[in-house]
């Protein structure tokens, strides 16, 4: 069962992801650690989305009860809806033609006091972000989709090596395909879905990533 690797993946490095958080120079919440639901292990085509940081979160020690946060909270089912989650829901529906059946990843393992870590807790933070490709390799997604924007690009692909492929009708800063060994071949870097509704390209990047990866959108989309 894939959440059992992710639990061998989190226990390895256990001490790691505490230490990290004690070098921290602020109150961090977390650690942020998935547990896919079944519905994303048996979809035909599995989604995974990867953010930059919880809103808040909950900072159980146990292993197992930080992985059941995250399936207790279901990629946001009962929460309210934010861009960011109205813009899975609907690539989830045009992609996977169903909801609630992706993978949510985060770049930082902590977020800290329910916002985005200070520059120098970031770099502290980056020293786990080794942990996100292995959970990519564990949960093996057939399209991934980083809402980090650019400003991440030298933390998550200098190394491991990614080429970006800059996409008709877009700068390479807006949308761009991402081309690594690591990744699977349909894999797609964008801004956050909050800078995406203000700049009024939210309707054109799903289209266009839900055309890239094989399934256009839905007209209520």
């Amino acid at each position: 069962m894939g959440n059992d690797k992710l639990f061998e993946l989190y226990k390895a490095n256990e001490l790691a992801i505490h230490e990290v958080k004690a070098q921290c120079t602020a109150a961090m919440e977390g650690p942020f650690l998935i547990a896919p639901s079944d519905s994303y292990w048996s979809s035909v085509v599995k989604v995974a989305f990867v953010g930059q940081e919880t809103h808040g979160w909950p900072s159980a020690e146990d292993i197992r009860d930080q992985m059941q946060e995250y399936a207790d909270f279901n990629l946001g089912e009962e929460y309210y809806a934010s861009p960011f989650w109205s813009v899975i829901r609907k690539l989830e529906r045009s992609l996977t033609n169903s909801q609630f059946s992706s993978a949510w990843l985060n770049v930082n393992r902590f977020d800290q006091e329910r916002g985005p870590p200070s520059n120098e807790n970031k770099q502290t933070l980056s020293k786990l972000d080794f942990i996100l490709f292995k959970e990519l390799k564990i949960i093996s997604p057939d399209v991934v989709i980083f809402f980090t924007g650019p400003s991440y690009d030298n933390r998550l692909f200098h190394p491991p090596p990614c080429i970006t492929q800059a996409v008709d009708g877009f700068s390479e800063r807006q949308l761009c395909r991402l081309n690594s060994n690591l990744l699977p071949a349909k894999s797609f870097r964008t801004y956050h879905p909050n800078y995406l509704r203000r700049s009024g390209i939210e309707k054109s990047v799903i289209e266009v990533i839900s055309a890239l990866a094989g399934n256009p959108p839905s007209k209520e989309s």
